[in-house]
């Protein structure tokens, strides 16, 4: 972190910030706000589709829970889960 900040001390990118008017200022906020949105709307749905199967697992995993609790807890690895067994 401390190398970043040399870096931006070194470029003035505080003092160049500081030199822009208002309005350029809301400009370039809107631009980069604009700019996460669309990397945003993009990037969700991959990683949703790269999700898919750890959620129908864990979908799974909790019906199988609902239905056979004990069962579900006797198993070593799913026992230290305090969300499956209270």
């Amino acid at each position: 972190m401390e190398y970043l900040k040399e870096l931006a001390s070194r470029a003035d990118l505080a003092g160049l910030w500081h030199s822009w008017s208002a309005q350029y200022r809301v400009l370039a906020v809107i631009v980069a706000l604009l700019v996460a949105y669309l990397a945003l709307r993009s990037i969700v749905p991959a990683i949703l589709k790269l999700l898919r199967p750890a959620f129908f697992l864990a979908i799974v995993l909790l019906g199988v829970s609902a239905l056979y609790p004990a069962e579900t807890c006797s198993i070593e690895l799913l026992s230290r889960l305090p969300l499956l067994c209270r």
